[in-house]
């Protein structure tokens, strides 16, 4: 298939001519299929996870005490190294990979678009990972003491940011040129329509961040008129990823997939649909973050703008959740894990965004310090995380072809709930210490607190990745073509897992809940 080529003809009954297969470690190798990639972006990702989060956990040992557990230098560096490899080694490959498995069978699509692109983002971004660890290892990172591990460093996330927005454009172009007939795209599945939007916002602002890391590497490479290469403010350059409001862009898919579990698992269609999508769309725009740069706009925390943003995405959160607070009214939810999952998602997303909202309030005087931002941090990227094992934990059946299994998906509620409150709301208590000097005395018990939070998260990624191959195991109890019984999307109208084209003729699409419509 060329690299151009998009949906290749089907046959009246595609599973007839291509079994189910689930993509075993070496089919990755030479194969374009949209679902090997997609389930490798999601295994590799959950495997960086583990290793991010006890980064960030070292990280917080450091600060415990006298400091003494690492040097100032290497502390610093594993903070640093552990924000951004959460975000671009993590957060946005997991939803990329659901992205890259998921939308082409919510659209009715046979492939992805760009099949092979979408294989060579893959392994662009694959090797760029392993080279950014390496070279952090080695004294490079942002700012660190080795000129030639800094350049690698920066070679690396220059691979990354590439690698992640050319899959973007596979999974974007997917969904707006390769929808089944009938399915307009006020009528695609909440999650895909959260990944066109959410994707747009990566399109336009992860250019910006690979403008920054070009300027660093040039003016640390060959020297030159601006600060921009210096030791000291490397970080400072691409620091705004880190911070609200861009930190709201890699959480906009999670509200597409609590959305449409929320669906699913009590049975009832999603009241007031434009809305949700409506409030979805807004949370995304209002994610736009790449002008608030505190290395060329110093004081852009005192813009009227970005204090703005900071309280108005409470609104469209609301929006979403009220609808999602519908279906469990209208509907009997189902106690399955990724329902479970799905809350505590929902819990953190809303304690991210009001910290966010309190960051932004001036009189609070909670930008004085790094703490409460750092909480806020840990709270937005673990209600991220916790979104995206509920989709693996939602779509794992129709991934591996077998049930998995619940109860690891269960003991996973508590864990990343576990981790939320006490990884970040730890830090947001002590980002008050500098206005209650009642607080002063706590340094050391909130951040051991917090480390044991993070240190959760880690855990979480690994019981993900159990279940995830529970399903896969030999014996695992047959997950059928719509599992849960309640599906109401197209990727419940084939098998599990999906055959080669996934699907044969489709009738046309009338409503956002073609398998409803069947039923009715």
């Amino acid at each position: 298939m060329a690299l151009t080529d998009t949906r290749p003809e089907s046959g009246t009954d595609a599973s007839a001519v291509a079994p189910s297969v689930v993509p075993s470690p070496l089919t990755i190798f030479g194969t374009g299929d949209h679902k090997a990639v997609g389930t490798f972006y999601v295994l590799a990702a959950l495997v960086f996870g583990i290793a991010g989060w006890i980064a960030a956990t070292l990280a917080s040992a450091h600060i415990i005490g006298s400091g003494s557990f690492l040097t100032e230098t290497t502390g610093t560096q594993l903070l640093q190294t552990s924000k951004l490899g959460l975000i671009l080694l993590v957060i946005v490959p997991l939803f990329l990979g659901l992205g890259t498995y998921v939308v082409p069978l919510q659209v009715g699509a046979s492939t992805v678009a760009f099949p092979r692109a979408a294989a060579a983002a893959m392994w662009t971004w694959l090797l760029s990972s392993g080279v950014f660890i390496v070279a952090s290892f080695i004294d490079g990172g942002l700012g660190g003491t080795r000129a030639k591990s800094v350049s690698l460093t920066l070679f690396a996330l220059g691979g990354l940011i590439v690698a992640l927005l050319l899959g973007t454009v596979c999974v974007l172009t997917t969904a707006i040129t390769l929808r089944t007939p009938g399915m307009t795209l006020d009528r695609v599945p909440m999650f895909t329509f959260s990944m066109v939007v959410g994707g747009a916002i990566w399109l336009l602002t992860l250019p910006v961040l690979l403008a920054n890391v070009l300027l660093i590497w040039v003016d640390h490479r060959y020297g030159g008129g601006t600060v921009f290469g210096a030791a000291s403010s490397q970080f400072g350059q691409v620091a705004w990823i880190t911070h609200e409001p861009q930190l709201y862009a890699f959480l906009v898919p999670g509200l597409g997939i609590v959305a449409d579990i929320a669906a699913t698992l009590t049975g009832a269609r999603l009241g007031q649909r434009n809305l949700l999508l409506f409030a979805i769309g807004a949370f995304a725009v209002l994610s736009v973050g790449a002008w608030a740069q505190p290395a060329i706009y110093p004081n852009f925390s005192e813009d009227l703008v970005w204090q703005a943003m900071g309280l108005l995405t409470l609104l469209p959160l609301l929006m979403l959740l009220a609808g999602v607070a519908a279906a469990f009214k209208d509907g009997k939810p189902s106690l399955k894990s990724p329902l479970g999952l799905a809350v505590v998602s929902v819990v953190l997303t809303f304690l991210g965004v009001l910290a966010g909202a309190l960051l932004v309030i001036t009189p609070f005087e909670l930008r004085t310090t790094n703490f409460f931002a750092n909480g806020q941090y840990v709270l937005v990227i673990g209600a991220a995380l916790t979104a995206a094992i509920a989709g693996i934990g939602y779509w794992g059946p129709k991934m591996t072809g077998g049930q998995l299994a619940d109860g690891l998906g269960k003991l996973n509620v508590l864990v990343t709930l576990g981790g939320g409150v006490l990884g970040g709301i730890s830090l947001c208590v002590l980002g008050f210490a500098t206005r209650f000097s009642g607080l002063s005395g706590s340094h050391d018990t909130l951040v051991v607190v917090s480390a044991i939070g993070t240190a959760l998260f880690a855990i979480g990624s690994l019981i993900a990745i159990g279940s995830l191959l529970s399903g896969a195991r030999k014996g695992a109890p047959e997950a059928g073509d719509n599992p849960w019984g309640t599906g109401q999307t197209l990727e419940w109208a084939c098998s599990s897992p999906p055959p080669t084209g996934n699907f044969g003729d489709l009738a046309v699409v009338r409503s956002p809940e073609p398998l409803l419509d069947e039923e009715a």
